[in-house]
């Protein structure tokens, strides 16, 4: 990252967090004033921006300036609002097809999800602003500039946002091994508008999560493995959606 993309000191910080920018993240040190940190935990949890506490030597790694133990790093994308959004796609006439990522933690499987998002028409792409890697240049690079084409909200809440997109009719479907619904073309044949679940690399979706959606799908593998990289499988749904 450069240095243009990086705001060190605690009234920079607040004044970043306070102006509407987009921020990637924030870093506070985890010995630093509880007074200071509570202002700045606020203001990234009301504008939707991961905060992590870490050491002084993360800080340091992140830059060797007098940063007063607060580093705030520029987001390289703009997000997109996600109510604002999802209202715009519905009034003009087009339900929004969604793909959400729950727990996905590889900035490099983010990156190639969004590259198969754009190739097979996702309207909007949800990250959780908890839940997943941190989109940074890294994510950017994979994405092979997706991220700079596809809109992308990042959201402070996913069960909210489950709980918001079913408020206007949208299916909610998973991916994931632990069902044995096989994909076919039934189950998106009347479907117009979809938010279709990723989840974490190792673990997958959640039983909780699971049992919110609509429709769990998996993939029928004849092989001998009996799993897909996150990122694989995603591009395997889309392609196969958008084939129905």
């Amino acid at each position: 990252m450069s240095k243009e993309g990086i705001v060190i000191g605690f009234h920079a910080v607040e004044d970043l967090l306070n102006s509407g920018v987009t921020i990637g993240k924030v870093y506070v040190n985890n010995q630093a004033d509880r007074k200071k940190i509570g202002v700045l935990r606020q203001l990234a949890k009301t504008n939707d921006t991961p905060f992590s506490m870490v050491p002084i030597e993360k800080l340091n790694r992140i830059t060797r300036a007098n940063h007063q133990g607060v580093v705030a790093i520029k987001s390289p994308i703009e997000f997109v609002p996600l109510e604002e959004t999802v209202t715009r796609m519905f009034e003009e006439g087009k339900p929004p097809k969604i793909l959400i990522c729950d727990g996905v933690q590889d900035i490099r499987n983010i990156g190639a999800i969004s590259r198969s998002c754009l190739a097979f028409g996702v309207d909007l792409m949800i990250v959780g602003v908890k839940a997943n890697a941190e989109i940074g240049e890294g994510a950017i690079k994979s994405s092979a500039g997706a991220l700079l084409k596809l809109p992308v909200a990042r959201v402070s809440s996913l069960s909210n946002t489950l709980e918001y997109l079913k408020s206007w009719g949208i299916a909610q479907i998973a991916a994931t091994e632990k069902t044995e619904n096989v994909l076919n073309p039934e189950t998106f044949k009347q479907m117009e508008s979809y938010a279709l679940w990723m989840g974490n690399e190792d673990k997958g979706l959640s039983r909780e999560r699971l049992a919110e959606m609509d429709t769990t799908v998996r993939i029928d593998m004849p092989g001998s493995i009996d799993s897909l990289n996150v990122s694989v499988a995603a591009g395997v749904l889309l392609y196969h959606i958008n084939s129905f």
